[in-house]
């Protein structure tokens, strides 16, 4: 949600992440980011526009967003918190491992999506020094099957990452339909919207909740 104005980017300004941050400035700051959805007890933090510019600033304190977060009570108030990190690195993504207990990596059809969630379980590995993260593993989305080259690419992805590959999500126009109305796959009633509703629910509840699941990993529907 980049098209805000405001949202996340502001609330790390106000913290003053160009130095040595000032949690409660960002815990005043945040609730008046947050958006309520159309969806019961999900609501979201858009990054915002000045994201891209907080992103390019050098952060000596990584604690910031958690601490921001803590202060602001918004774990008492949500659970789980989900921190899209869209592919960046840098001061961003570092403040968001230092938010997290847990992080995967989605693979889509590419060798460069192989190549960047190595990277990411890496910077995790990293991470795991200071921080207590855990590395879940990934997930596949969009193969084809019946394209050849998206055959190979899973093939390495399983070559590469074996039993960490811990959900798959076949490319199924319903998912883009979801996405694009804003709507949930377990409204939808036909079968194949509810199978994949429960590969996502699954992967919530075991991978990244440590619950116990309804279904085993990478069944795919």
């Amino acid at each position: 949600m980049s098209q805000h104005s405001t949202g996340l980017g502001s609330v790390l300004e106000d913290a003053g992440i160009d130095f040595w941050g000032k949690p409660d400035q960002g815990a005043k700051r945040i609730p008046e980011e947050i958006i309520e959805t159309a969806w019961p007890s999900v609501d979201l933090v858009p990054a915002g526009a000045s994201l891209g510019r907080v992103a390019g600033i050098g952060v000596s304190d990584t604690g910031l967003l958690q601490r921001i977060f803590t202060v602001a009570g918004i774990f008492d108030r949500y659970e789980p918190l989900l921190i899209d990190t869209g592919g960046r690195t840098g001061s961003l993504e570092a403040l968001a491992m230092h938010l997290g207990d847990v992080a995967y990596a989605p693979i889509t059809p590419t060798l460069d999506a192989v190549r960047k969630a190595k990277e990411a379980r890496n910077r995790v590995e990293s991470v795991q020094r200071t921080h207590p993260l855990r590395w879940c593993g990934v997930v596949l989305s969009a193969f084809d099957s019946r394209i050849g080259i998206e055959r190979s690419i899973r093939e390495k992805a399983y070559r590469e990452f074996g039993d960490e590959v811990r959900a798959e999500v076949p490319r199924r126009a319903v998912i883009n339909e979801a996405f694009q109305g804003g709507t949930r796959l377990g409204d939808c009633h036909d079968t194949i919207a509810t199978n994949l509703a429960r590969v996502f629910q699954d992967f919530l509840e075991r991978d990244l909740l440590g619950r116990p699941a309804s279904t085993p990993p990478n069944v795919q529907p």
